[in-house]
Order: C-alpha cells, then sequence, then structure tokens
C-alpha cells in the first residue's frame, strides 16, 4: 500500500482536523441531535447543551495530543493508508473512552460503563466520520496535484532538482550532477553540492521522508536511513575492519557516506 501524502503531516492540514473534527461534533449535535443524542446528554436536569460543550472539550483535548502525536510520525519510513486509518479509527476509540468516562461519573451509576461507553462509540464514529472522509478526500486531492505539479516540473527540466521545505516552499533549484549527497539532521535535512568546483552545504528544513520521491526521480540513491548519495559521484564502495560499508566519493575533504546492508545492494547496481 502507498504511504500516506506527506501533506497530512504538515502543520497546517493538522491544525485544520483539530480545529473542524471538534467543531463539527458540536454544530452538528446541537443542530441534528442524532442517535437520540440530546436526550442521553440531558439526564433528566436539562444538562444536554452543557454536555455536548464538554464533550466538544474533551474531544478537542484528545485530537490536540492524538495529531501532535502524529506530527512526529512524519519521519518514518513509511506510514501508509493503512495504517492512517487505524490511527483515525484509533482516535475515535480514545474520545469514546474520555466521553464514557465523563458520562458515567455524570450519570452517577445510572448505566454501567459499557452501555455508555457503547453509546459514545455510536455518536463518536457516527459524526466524526464526516469531517474525517472530507478533510482526507480534500488532502487526498491536494496531495495529487501537487505531485502532478512535481512531475510536470521534472519534465520540464529534469536536469535541476527542486528542494521544498516542510511548508511547500520552494528554496532551492540546483543541477542534478551538482548533488554530492543528503543527510538528515534532526528536522532539517544537509543538501550537499557542488558550486563552481567547490563543496558546499545548504541546510533546509525538511524530513528525508518528504524528500525521497524527488531525489529518487533524478538519481539519488538511499544509501543508510539519514543519507542519499549520487551515485555519480561515488568511486568505490569499501568495508572497513568492523565491517560497516562507507562509500567514498570523488571530491577531496568530503566524508566517507555510511551505507547499511539494507540499501547496499541497490547502490551497488548503479555503480
Amino acid at each position: 500500500m502507498h504511504n500516506l501524502p506527506k501533506l497530512f503531516f504538515k502543520l497546517p492540514s493538522i491544525v485544520l482536523y483539530v480545529t473542524v473534527c471538534p467543531l463539527f461534533f458540536l454544530v452538528f449535535s446541537l443542530c441534528y441531535e442524532p442517535f437520540g443524542i440530546m436526550d442521553f446528554m440531558d439526564m433528566e436536569y436539562g444538562y444536554s447543551t452543557l454536555n455536548i460543550l464538554i464533550c466538544f472539550c474533551i474531544i478537542l483535548v484528545v485530537m490536540v495530543g492524538a495529531r501532535t502525536a502524529f506530527y512526529f510520525m512524519r519521519n518514518l519510513d513509511r506510514f501508509t493508508w493503512a495504517h492512517y486509518i487505524v490511527w483515525c479509527m484509533g482516535e475515535c476509540l480514545v474520545i469514546s473512552l474520555f466521553l464514557s468516562l465523563y458520562l458515567k461519573l455524570m450519570y452517577g451509576g445510572t448505566y454501567p460503563y459499557f452501555n455508555v461507553l457503547g453509546k459514545c462509540m455510536v455518536y463518536t464514529y457516527a459524526i466524526l466520520i464526516y469531517p474525517y472522509i472530507i478533510l482526507t478526500l480534500a488532502y487526498d486531492v491536494s496531495a495529487h496535484r501537487e505531485k502532478a505539479k512535481m512531475k510536470l516540473e521534472a519534465a520540464t527540466d529534469n536536469s535541476l532538482i527542486r528542494f521544498y521545505d516542510q511548508f511547500g516552499k520552494l528554496k532551492l533549484i540546483i543541477a542534478q550532477t551538482a548533488v554530492l549527497f543528503i543527510s538528515a539532521e534532526e528536522n532539517y535535512v544537509n543538501i550537499n553540492y557542488l558550486d563552481a568546483g567547490k563543496p558546499k552545504r545548504y541546510v533546509l528544513r525538511a524530513s528525508m521522508r518528504s524528500l525521497e520521491e524527488t531525489v529518487e526521480r533524478h538519481g539519488m540513491v538511499r544509501c543508510q536511513r539519514s543519507y542519499f548519495v549520487n551515485p555519480d559521484h561515488v568511486t568505490v564502495l569499501r568495508k572497513d575492519k568492523d565491517g560497516a560499508v562507507f562509500a567514498e566519493l570523488d571530491q577531496n575533504g568530503i566524508p566517507n557516506i555510511p551505507v547499511s546492508k539494507r540499501y547496499l545492494d541497490k547502490l551497488s547496481e548503479r555503480l
């Protein structure tokens, strides 16, 4: 299954999920009263609106925590659509657990916990499925448009690599032949390249995963989790006394690039 588009991990996307989903639950519940939710929240004392508002706050807090954790998944080598579906279902389950805990306490033991949990799961999954589907489809369409744009740019001039930061802003355009290697450093990547025959480095705020499709399309090869290397500049692969493999480049002063066993065969085929 294909990896989830990087657009889903961007901060604006996450902020939109965090705000839209709780607001949709609030407005939809108050306006349409699905599945008798207002009667269940009323508790015979006219507390339905108040309890809906508190549920809105609970959903908001859970979404903030869940999507913050989701943001830190952005650098994983693989985060597929299947993973994302499970993640969204897990978010709804956690929301249901907290809602049922609150309502159980408010009802003071009138209903068994699992009866309350069952109702909360119905409310949560049945209502939040709408914003989840709408936002997911919207971002998927945007991701496909962005991908098509990048392919068009590549077709226009395949010799140039365009590097975008995590916000989608174009930061660097450089010839494919000039790039030596790319390395990761926390939330940044270091693009090492030649300028007038001299090695230089450009620090870009982006993840290795977000660059993977672009640089591989231009001939770069992943040689280790934190490294891409241009095989055109690799002169030889050497193994040290401990068995670790390193790629030597054709430029003086450039450190040897580590090559993991996972990517050794792929790099060797390109040399």
